[in-house]
């Protein structure tokens, strides 16, 4: 990893003059304003610099919970990986913390919440809508390949739009770099509706299982619900293995929406539409007209932009707790050193 990471940094040796002026920003220069999410394994909160109008999310982990939950390693791989990305379609991370309990990663404040609240909202997307979303993923996938990094966690609830709109990836909690385009990891992990055959069948995975996510994450989006959804586990697994083929398809999915996304999660990983080749995806007839060099630059419209009352709004978030039950104390064993 740590090659990888040292030469995706190299490319951003420039900081731009908003984080030179971050770098000497302490944890007690931030105040609280609210929860802005709970998950497994800690909790985000909007916060405000004391001395100006900026505001970040911080994402908070009690190391004796992360340790508990043997989460070490993917803790430090979020912070690495994130602390080396630029790209506008990944959520930024601007500077880390540490203290005897506790682990903080100082982000980019995205007020337009879960692409996946909007999903909720809307019930479903029509293609031209689920066409940008899916752009997103594709272009922030590029650039993570071209690394080597696996992301293995796409889903509606881990891409968010910031003040403008624009779509970003967020909480790499599953993120691994590999050591090779063709390098596989083993790790049993993501979420049980998005995970792909390699995964159930402990064969290895490689960069092909965020394409199979990004056909999962397609259907859900123009259906509302995912392909393989079930209460129970097993059965969710066992329709992944049964593969796309056997989908009774909505009447509304055009051709090519359906087409894509049996390529996209074809059996076989290294047979998945961009695997070694996002390009290739990019020309298929589903994104036929949609102008990827108008995306990148940010001139096309989104198809959502957030209404927001001030930069602290939290409307397109729902409600949590200010308090919560993971396991709090003192570590220092050390691990995190390097946070």
């Amino acid at each position: 990893m740590g090659m990888t990471l040292a030469r995706l940094r190299d490319n951003f040796e420039k900081e731009t003059i908003d984080n030179e002026d971050l770098s000497q920003l302490e944890l007690a220069d931030l105040k609280t304003i609210s929860t802005l999410g709970i998950g497994g394994f800690g909790r985000v909160n909007l916060v405000k610099h004391v001395d100006s109008d900026k505001v970040f999310a911080l994402k908070i982990l009690n190391k004796a919970h992360v340790k508990k939950m043997n989460q070490q390693d993917h803790v430090l791989n979020e912070r690495n990986i994130l602390a080396a990305c630029r790209n506008d379609f990944i959520v930024r991370l601007h500077r880390s913390f540490r203290d005897s309990e506790r682990l903080y990663m100082l982000m980019e404040y995205c007020p337009g919440g879960e692409v996946w609240a909007m999903l909720r909202n809307w019930g479903r997307f029509d293609e031209q809508t689920a066409r940008f979303y899916c752009a997103a993923a594709l272009e922030a996938f590029d650039y993570l390949h071209r690394h080597f990094i696996i992301y293995r966690d796409l889903k509606p609830e881990n891409m968010l739009l910031d003040k403008n709109g624009i779509p970003k990836l967020a909480d790499f909690g599953f993120a691994k770099c590999l050591k090779s385009e063709s390098g596989r990891t083993f790790t049993f992990c993501g979420t049980a509706e998005y995970v792909a055959p390699e995964i159930i069948l402990n064969k290895g995975q490689s960069l092909g299982v965020d394409l199979w996510a990004l056909g999962i994450f397609m259907y859900e989006l123009v259906s509302g619900t995912p392909p393989f959804a079930s209460t129970d586990p097993m059965f969710t697994y066992n329709s992944i293995l049964k593969g796309v083929q056997s989908l009774a398809w909505p009447k509304y999915f055009s051709e090519s929406a359906k087409s894509l996304i049996c390529k996209f999660c074809r059996r076989e990983p290294a047979q998945r539409l961009g695997y070694g080749r996002i390009e290739d995806a990019r020309r298929d007839p589903w994104f036929q007209g949609f102008d990827f060099v108008a995306f990148r630059n940010h001139t096309m419209r989104p198809p959502i932009k957030p209404k927001l009352r001030s930069p602290t709004d939290t409307q397109n978030f729902d409600r949590f707790p200010s308090f919560d039950n993971f396991s709090s104390g003192e570590d220092d064993s050390g691990w995190d050193f390097e946070f």
